[in-house]
């Protein structure tokens, strides 16, 4: 079984047991910044059957890439991070805020998200799948909110007793529920869409989350935002 195969076979768990089975015990694993390992989640769990898959609807976005900011900034910075994650919270509530006001808003910064699932991993893909949800017909910025919403929320459901209401509630809040909250478990394009994000982690070198990348090459974020929004604007700088 190739590495893609296995991660494949992680997602489809995800998909095909979240619903009945994400109050188990995967809360309860200790968190952990480094991604899990394909083959490992594979050895531990049995092959599942491939759960109903569903066709996208015509037009959606949810399978893009989800990049935020003006096509012509001169400077592109792409996060490979987990929902899961607390450094990545941590980043989204303290620093991405005074990155968009500062440089993705005024048309600095292209500002691309990928995903890249850590501990516990079966979490961090739920949480993924609603977000590449919302994004069916509101794109990257409806993606970007729900991401926001769960980290917010981190320690409710990844921590909670009931991850499944939690990620109910979430996804209610963007016109996500009974069968059309179903249905995101079930949509193939989403599952390719992460499995997809995971390999070009691998490919760019994504050892942790966040792990930040211009020009291909790993960028260290300041985690202070004074001092993210020097380090940036002298990455535009650099480029006027």
């Amino acid at each position: 079984m190739t590495n893609n195969d296995t991660l494949r076979l992680a997602l489809l768990a995800a998909a095909s047991s979240l619903l009945v089975a994400c109050g188990g015990g995967d809360a309860a694993e200790e968190e952990a910044e480094t991604p899990e390992v394909a083959e490992e989640t594979a050895a531990a769990e049995t092959e599942p059957a491939e759960p109903d898959s569903i066709p996208a609807p015509e037009g959606s976005l949810a399978a893009g890439p989800m990049i935020i900011g003006a096509e012509d900034a001169p400077l592109t910075i792409i996060e490979y991070a987990s929902v899961t994650c607390p450094g990545c919270r941590l980043f989204h509530q303290r620093v991405y805020p005074t990155v968009k006001e500062q440089f993705i808003d005024t048309g600095k910064v292209r500002f691309e998200y990928r995903e890249l699932p850590t501990s516990p991993q079966r979490l961090a893909v739920a949480g993924f799948i609603v977000a590449r949800c919302a994004a069916t017909e509101g794109g990257p910025e409806a993606y970007m909110g729900v991401v926001d919403a769960l980290y917010q929320r981190q320690n409710d459901w990844v921590r909670g007793p009931n991850p499944a209401q939690e990620f109910n509630n979430i996804a209610a809040q963007v016109g996500l529920s009974g069968k059309a909250f179903e249905d995101c478990f079930k949509r193939e394009d989403i599952r390719e869409a992460i499995a997809e994000s995971v390999e070009e982690a691998g490919e760019d070198g994504a050892t942790g989350t966040p792990s930040f990348f211009i020009d291909g090459r790993t960028f260290s974020m300041p985690s202070d935002p004074e001092a993210a929004a020097e380090a940036l604007q002298a990455e535009v700088d650099k480029r006027s």
